[in-house]
């Protein structure tokens, strides 16, 4: 069985640019617990993806040194999708709104159907290459992209309700058949330390 894994990072700190917040101590205590997980779960063999904001390369980089490999394939592909601030929406209230609404988006955004077209092809790729070769692969990026590719991509079920659900760190794992046909994800957040809830 074939498996694409999906992670979203560790909890990070709140101040500084986006891309540049770095993991907190709970959020490199759980980089290390995953790392623990994930050779468990025998995906020790895999090509990595990473967005390349900071707290998504440091989330994975345990991992990484055990397999002695610290080259993920980092692309801005994988970043979380833009959401500027509104005077009127909490970040929240705008959240639930795209996940109501994938046409929704506030100022200069971006909606999640827009998001996902922008990605499109770079997902097109990794699934073309995932088909042809024998390694599983792992993704680390965010929770609202997350989503984004098991909705629109995958045609798996998510919405507001589910994003509220998610963790840091969290894992979706999406297990595919001999023939690359899908079979089923299983959601295992089990066994990390210090994980962490909104």
């Amino acid at each position: 069985m074939k498996k694409i894994v999906f992670i979203r990072h560790g909890k990070a700190a709140m101040a500084g640019q986006d891309h540049e917040r770095e993991l907190d101590e709970d959020g490199i205590i759980q980089a290390n617990s995953l790392k623990k997980k994930l050779i468990e779960l025998g995906l020790k063999n895999t090509r990595v993806y990473s967005s390349p904001f900071k707290r998504a390369i440091q989330t994975i980089e345990p991992f990484l040194k055990e397999k002695g490999d610290d080259n993920a394939i980092v692309t801005s592909d994988l970043e979380e999708i833009h959401m500027p601030k509104d005077e009127k929406l909490s970040k929240h209230q705008i959240i639930e709104k795209m996940w109501e609404d994938e046409f929704f988006k506030v100022r200069n955004g971006i909606s999640h159907s827009e998001h996902f077209n922008k990605i499109k092809p770079f997902l097109d790729e990794v699934f073309d290459k995932f088909k042809s070769e024998k390694e599983d692969i792992i993704v680390i990026t965010h929770g609202v992209l997350i989503g984004i590719i098991l909705k629109f991509y995958f045609k798996i079920k998510f919405g507001f309700s589910d994003w509220k659900k998610m963790t840091m760190p969290d894992i979706y794992m999406l297990n595919f058949d001999k023939d690359n046909n899908f079979i089923e994800m299983k959601r295992d957040n089990n066994n990390i330390e210090r994980i962490f809830s909104i």
